[in-house]
Parts: structure tokens; C-alpha cells; sequence
């Protein structure tokens, strides 16, 4: 695994708070630099997530909505 490698994780489909689960499991899979794209749904799943990634000391590079569908959201995140 590189530093500029990019990993993804599909949570639309899991609820709170699993979704928050995912995401750090996933992260602690990862080394420094790497970055993860996370496809979420829901306004409350998008900040609970944003909170639990910024509470584990790590970047939020992005945070868009998916324009074609509504209530989702994709989170770029870089491992600090």
C-alpha cells in the first residue's frame, strides 16, 4: 500500500451507529497519508461521521452531495 493510495466504503445501506463502525475499522486498516472516499446516506449519518472522523484526529478533505441522488453524500478523508 502506497501513501497516495485512495480506498472505498459503501455505507449507504448500514445505519447508526455501525456506520461509524465501518468507517474507523476501515481507517485503522490504513496507513498515514491514504485517503478514503465514503459514500454515506442521510443528513444525521453524514455528520455523525464527520464528527467521529475528526474526534479520531483525521482530515476531511471533501464533502459533497451526489448530485444524482438526493440525501447522498460522498466524504474524502485523509488518515493522519
Amino acid at each position: 500500500m502506497t501513501e497516495n493510495e485512495t480506498f472505498f466504503i459503501d455505507i449507504t445501506e448500514k445505519k447508526c451507529p455501525m456506520t461509524t463502525v465501518y468507517v474507523r475499522a476501515k481507517l485503522d486498516a490504513m496507513t498515514s497519508g491514504q485517503r478514503l472516499d465514503v459514500r454515506l446516506r442521510g443528513t444525521e449519518t453524514r455528520k455523525n461521521v464527520r464528527a467521529s472522523v475528526q474526534a479520531l484526529g483525521h482530515a476531511i478533505l471533501t464533502d459533497l452531495p451526489v448530485i444524482e441522488e438526493p440525501d447522498l453524500y460522498c466524504l474524502t478523508v485523509k488518515r493522519c
